[in-house]
């Protein structure tokens, strides 16, 4: 479960507004608000604080991955009224592995993911790994080429200007595919 639906869900069993959680945690009610929004991905720090604030301990477990494999993505999203809310800290974190062991690259996009029935994360996933693919020079996999891609353009919220920079940074594959999400998004800058 993300933490915007677990501060949402663990607020409203409080039974307090955002405003009385913005209050007793010492933050703008926009932030509760954005975060249980799922537009911001709050620190640990924040996270503990808000949490805190409703009385409850929040804890990391650190863990080595067991195996890194896209096929283990398909279920990092959440349905919301609005459509589906991605779960980008696992992407990311599947993608940063990859970057650090990218001799795993090829049996990590190997296996297809599970068809999650939503059009939207099935394109993001096969997008994922044909950059995967194309960024370590191996053969794309198969199962990629069985995801059509959306019929229209995809865009994560923003402003015509913040849409203009961002087209400039979409990898080609995700262009193809039409969704039009910043390299920068997913993939930490090289250098």
């Amino acid at each position: 479960m993300s933490i915007a639906n677990s501060l949402s869900e663990t607020r409203q069993q409080s039974g307090i507004s955002r405003k009385e959680l913005a209050r007793r945690s010492g933050v703008p009610t926009s932030t509760v608000s954005r975060v249980e929004e799922g537009l911001m991905d709050p620190t640990f720090t924040m996270t503990q604080r808000l949490f805190g604030a409703l009385g409850c301990d929040v804890h990391l477990a650190i863990q080595p991955m067991s195996k890194a494999a896209l096929a283990n993505l398909a279920d990092a999203f959440i349905d919301q009224p609005w459509g589906i809310e991605v779960d980008f800290v696992r992407v990311r974190s599947f993608i940063d592995y990859i970057s650090n062991h990218p001799k795993s690259a090829s049996s990590a996009i190997a296996q297809p993911p599970a068809r999650s029935g939503d059009s939207l994360m099935d394109c993001l996933l096969a997008a994922i790994a044909e950059k995967l693919a194309d960024d370590n020079n191996i053969a794309r996999p198969k199962w990629c080429e069985a995801v059509p891609g959306l019929e229209k353009v995809w865009r994560s919220p923003g402003t015509a200007a913040m849409h203009k920079r961002n087209d400039q940074r979409v990898p080609p594959q995700f262009r193809a595919r039409k969704i039009f999400l910043s390299e920068l998004g997913l993939w930490r800058p090289k250098g």
